[in-house]
Formats: C-alpha cells, structure tokens, sequence
C-alpha cells in the first residue's frame, strides 16, 4: 500500500531571539535572581520579573512590526 506525502500546512512561527534580544533576556533573569537573593520577598520578584516580561515582549514586537514595516516600504 503506497501513501502519499503531502506537505504539511504549517504556519511559520515567529523568528528566533537575535543576540542582544537573548542578551536582555539574560539580564532580566540575572536580575531577579539577585534581586531574591538580596532579601526581596519572592511574589515582589516573581511580580517585577513578569512585568519585565511582559514590557520587554511589547518592545520586541513593536521593534520588530517597525522593521518589518521599514522593509516592505
């Protein structure tokens, strides 16, 4: 019995993270675990480390839509 490949449709996902996106990454997480490590209670660093997140995802987006913006224009 013979089957027949078909491609898969399959939406591509987002880029991978450039260098100075992982490196900013980096430093938030560094960051925070200094931060706890420092004394600062452990729902204060959870809470500062998702809203870095969540600011620094808004950034990448943004920079990225702009790019790509500047691109096909």
């Amino acid at each position: 019995m013979s089957h027949t490949v078909h491609a898969a449709c399959v939406v591509p996902g987002d880029r991978p993270l450039t260098g100075p996106e992982a490196t900013v990454v980096v430093v938030v997480l560094v960051l925070a675990v200094l931060l706890a490590l420092a004394g600062m209670p452990a729902l204060s660093v959870l809470v500062l480390l998702a809203e870095a997140t969540d600011t620094g995802v808004r950034l990448v987006r943004r920079a990225r839509s702009g790019k790509q913006a500047a691109v096909e224009g």
